[in-house]
């Protein structure tokens, strides 16, 4: 049976769908006259409130980009805008929205608009395989999907709004009179006597969510976009043009995505060579420099570096052949096709994008071969250590000639043969390894004497809708299959065509032998490969997972004509970071961040930034550009900032934007590198382990958390939170009246307020159900909650339902939290065998990934603390100033080993827990090790501490409890800013 994709819903997409949720609260929605139409709501009547709601989370989440505006009439519909980056869960997140909408507000039609077949086919699968996990979350509230065309839209009109009802169409179906959709008396039984589909539609007011808007900005597509008359119109996208944001309420930017780890790191090989002789960027090469004309005429100025030395430069119009200009035969297969703005293509599928310089002839050939060859090491560089651990690798090809891959017209297929030669000849060198993983071996067995059945390509054979919507239905079909290790395809040959609509998450290697589109960014070329891998449960690897970065990294390999595709890369999230932290800086940046107060503070803090020799400045264009890397500016942090934060002109708030504004540019950008022979390891030393095994076995046993609620108890703290706490105010309908306004002078206003009468959207045991899913009680405790309500709080509910769930959820959840804090209980199982540090037979691992410790590799200067570590390394990862501090102090004498643990995920009520570090300690005249747990807080005081944060702590304490009960010596605490590694370790041996 094939595996279903796992789905859990992160933080970053629940805030998207409830920001939206936000808007909406207090809208009064009344009932719409037909069974197929949406419920609406009087623009007038509620403009304040989505004004105030709107203005409201925009100040919770600090977003100033773009304006609130909320017309006061029916059109234009309200627009809300959702930034949301490639590869965290844009789809996902407006499923949900569509979702959420509807039990809330029974809002029932829905119409998803996307820019192309690709996307299309990708959303639809996305809805299909999300419907069981959706079902789950919503009361099994079933979705009917259909993808437009003339045969279904009259079903989608037509259909009750009982239920959910999405379709998914693109902006071609609808922008132009001549469209299905548009053209008058098509249907004699339309909702609303309407002569069109457009004007059915527009009668049951759809909710419109446009994914990426950037591509509906056509003055065609405008003008009949309007024509659905939406209710809402909600778009998400990763890119907006021109930043035309339409009430921005979520963001969630490149840089932001990155440094959250919501997507995979990224690895850049750079293939050319360092001998201009053999392989040199310049020689061989073809670039498109210009493009004159205008549209139906336009000529391409191409240069041509010949093979020697000399450059020629030709224009070009359609049907010219690029050989017969040049005099160069081997180019002769190059007839000018179509020339846009932008781009030059050939009849061969071969295209020049302006700027960008791509190579031919024999040097193409050569250069190919050894990014080919590169592109498979990578491949199986990564492949055996990923499959221990259950991830199927994947590599992705895009090339700029499908004759290159599928033979044509008798012609061998050059790329085909190319990799099949290089793929065998590398498989032999890997199965002539004696260490081979067995299983691994055997994997790999199953294709040596057929390589044909390791890769395969995926390419529209016509232009037309009808061809690339069976490539796309074909690449989609299989995608669970592909996952497996039952299926032996992982190489990937397609092109730019599908470079939208498609992407795997397992795609760890991907390999650009053609120039791409100019439309298409650096960032959208490796978007296919952004998303967090999964296993072969299908389940996402996250941030929990002890060996997340080293499992999520995506290697691109590019040929040097690319350029520097790393400081591309990184000039791309720049400019699409809303705070804009770039790579290169100057004094505006720092202010518009609000790390300085002005731009004669900000240069004396570049200034002093000079000094220090952390960044070099370029007096001429006054860029910064940083000279230091994540881990020695880590080093430096906290000195540097207290000097900058001293400088005249400076404040405390300046001082913590600004390492703020250094936290983002080093989390963001320190995932974008050009790629190292090794990645950062540690590994463990079996002598110092021997002392440490006990501790760690203990660590890693599996365990059940237990609480046990007094029901009576939990019901009074609930009453006595909803005496204290539960006010829920009316729905109001504000009316303005504006008198002589015929003369400026004389103009009065007057407002007066009404109170809406309640309307239901839950009947009683909806809401209860409702209360009980959120809160994880039971119905009964939540009924015999609102029994026991007093009347008068009772009553509050029917004056605004969705208020209400939202703060009788939040003063149950507290009143759980508090009154299990001290009644938790674990229940301690067997040792895992396989962990962070130990394989499947329970043997140290010869290395682990430093990134598996922390993100910050800390250099350990003493001697004594080197001989201590846990790690062969001269180094510890480390997550925080804080912790460098306890590595720093960990110079006692009765430590025989300590180490930052990689991750262990103690289970907590509130979320899996990790400490920090761990230590072995040996006592005088004591046969029994003493052990002690370490977590570290940047704080002065407990108080500081998040609830959350303070809760797993609390919860911690009680596991190790349940520890020392099993007969291991373990003592816990928490090291705040004023204690000392060497206090605590003293009050043990006066305790022990």
């Amino acid at each position: 049976m094939t595996a279903q994709f796992q789905y859990t819903r992160l933080e970053h997409q629940a805030k998207a769908v409830q920001a939206i949720s936000d808007v909406l609260a207090d809208v009064r929605f009344i009932a719409p006259l037909g069974i197929q139409a949406n419920p609406h709501y009087a623009t007038f009547e509620n403009r304040a409130t989505l004004v105030n709601n709107i203005n409201a989370i925009r100040a919770a989440a600090g977003i100033k980009l773009g304006a609130v505006d909320v017309a006061t009439t029916r059109t234009p519909a309200l627009s809300l805008d959702v930034l949301m980056e490639t590869g965290t869960g844009k789809t996902f997140t407006f499923i949900e929205t569509v979702h959420r909408l509807h039990q809330q507000h029974k809002l029932s039609k829905f119409i998803i608009l996307v820019p192309s077949n690709a996307i299309r086919q990708g959303t639809l699968k996305s809805l299909q395989t999300t419907a069981a996990f959706f079902a789950r979350e919503y009361n099994n509230q079933k979705i009917n999907v259909c993808n437009y065309s003339e045969r279904t839209v009259t079903g989608f009109i037509n259909a009750a709004n009982a239920g959910i009802s999405v379709m998914v169409a693109t902006f071609q179906s609808f922008a132009g009179e001549k469209k299905v959709m548009n053209r008058r008396g098509v249907e004699a039984n339309l909702f609303g006597h309407a002569k069109s589909y457009m004007e059915a539609l527009a009668a049951i007011r759809p909710v419109l969510i446009i994914d990426e808007p950037h591509r509906f900005t056509g003055s065609t597509t405008l003008e009949y976009l309007a024509k659905f008359d939406p209710l809402l119109t909600l778009r998400f996208g990763a890119t907006f043009k021109d930043d035309d944001f339409r009430n921005l309420i979520y963001t969630l930017d490149s840089l932001e995505a990155f440094r959250q780890r919501l997507v995979k790191g990224i690895s850049v090989d750079t293939v050319g060579a360092a001998d201009a002789g053999v392989l040199g960027g310049a020689a061989q090469s073809l670039c498109l420099q210009e493009v004159t004309g205008s549209t139906g005429e336009r000529v391409g100025h191409v240069s041509c570096a010949l093979p020697n030395g000399a450059k020629v430069r030709v224009a070009l119009q359609a049907k010219d052949n690029l050989g017969e200009k040049t005099g160069l035969d081997v180019l002769r297969g190059y007839v000018v096709e179509k020339i846009t703005a932008q781009e030059l293509l050939f009849t061969n599928d071969f295209a020049l994008a302006l700027g960008e310089a791509a190579s031919y002839g024999m040097l193409a050939e050569e250069m190919q071969r050894v990014i080919v060859a590169r592109a498979i090491s990578n491949h199986f560089e990564r492949e055996e250590y990923l499959f221990k651990r259950g991830i199927k690798s994947l590599s992705l090809f895009f090339i700029d000639a499908v004759a290159k891959y599928m033979p044509q017209d008798g012609r061998p297929a050059q790329l085909r043969e190319l990799f099949e030669q290089e793929f065998a000849a590398q498989l032999a060198a890997i199965l002539a390894k004696p260490a081979l993983h067995p299983p691994y071996r055997a994997y790999l067995e199953r294709t040596a004497n057929d390589v044909s059945r390791v890769h395969k390509g995926y390419f529209a054979r016509s232009h037309s809708e009808k061809g690339e919507e069976e490539a796309i239905r074909l690449i989609l079909k299989d995608k669970e299959d592909l996952l497996s290790f039952d299926t032996d395809l992982r190489f990937i040959f397609s092109m730019w065509a599908l470079q939208e609509g498609w992407d795997n998450p397992n795609i760890f290697t991907l390999c650009k032998l053609a120039p791409s589109h100019s439309r298409i960014s650096k960032l959208q070329q490796i978007g296919r490969g952004l998303r967090l891998a999964v296993n072969q449960q299908l389940e996402r690897v996250t941030l929990q997972d002890t060996e997340f970065d080293a499992i999520n990294e995506l290697v691109v390999v590019v040929p040097e004509s690319e350029g520097d595709f790393v400081e591309a890369i990184q000039n791309e999230i720049a400019a699409n970071s809303l705070g804009k932290v770039g790579t290169k800086f100057d004094d505006a940046s720092l202010v518009a961040f609000g790390a300085a107060p002005s731009t004669r503070v900000a240069q004396r803090v570049l200034d002093a930034m000079v000094g220090e020799q952390v960044i070099a400045l370029n007096d001429v264009s006054g860029q910064a550009t940083m000279l230091m890397s994540r881990e020695e500016f880590g080093m430096v942090r906290q000195s540097l900032l207290a000097q900058l934060s001293g400088l005249a002109g400076m404040e405390a708030e300046h001082g913590q934007r600004l390492g703020a504004f250094f936290d983002a540019y080093f989390g963001g950008y320190s995932q974008i590198k050009r790629k190292s022979a090794n990645a950062a390891v540690l590994h463990p030393r079996p002598e110092q382990f021997a002392k440490f095994k006990a501790l760690w076995e203990a660590l890693n046993r599996d365990a059940v958390v237990r609480y046990e609620i007094d029901s009576e108890a939990l019901v009074r703290s609930i009453l006595g939170k909803i005496e204290s706490d539960f006010n829920i105010t009316a729905l109001s309908v504000q009316v303005k009246r504006t008198e002589h306004v015929h003369d400026v002078n004389q103009v009065e206003e007057k407002t007066s307020n009404y109170t809406v009468k309640p309307h239901a959207l839950y009947s009683l045991a909806e809401f209860v159900r409702e209360l009980s899913h959120s809160t994880k009680l039971t119905m009964a405790t939540v009924s015999g909650v609102l029994a026991q309500m007093p009347a008068a709080k009772f009553a509050l509910i029917a004056q605004n339902e969705n208020r209400a769930l939202v703060k009788l959820r939040d003063l149950m959840v507290w009143s759980i939290y508090e009154l299990i804090v001290n009644k938790i209980s674990y229940e301690l199982r067997e040792v895992r065998v396989k962990t962070a540090l130990t394989d499947v037979t329970g043997a140290l691992l010869e290395t682990i990934p430093a990134s598996a410790c922390g993100v910050e590799n800390f250099a350990i200067e003493n001697a004594a603390v080197k001989r201590k570590s846990l790690y062969r390394e001269a180094y510890m990862p480390v997550d925080s100033q804080a912790e460098k501090g306890t590595v720093t102090e960990s110079t006692d004498e009765c430590i025989e080993v300590f180490a930052k643990l990689p991750k262990i995920n103690i289970p907590t009520p509130v979320g899996a827990y990790n400490p920090d570090f761990a230590y072995a300690l040996s006592r005088a005249g004591k046969v029994q090790a003493l052990y002690l747990i370490v977590e570290t807080k940047g704080y002065d005081a407990q108080s500081e501490l998040g609830r959350k944060e303070a809760y797993k702590i609390d919860s911690a304490k009680h596991f190790f409890k349940a520890l020392r009960e099993k007969g291991v010596d373990v003592r816990y605490h928490t090291k705040l800013n004023q204690d000392t590694l060497a206090g605590m370790i003293l009050a043990l041996d006066q305790t022990a």
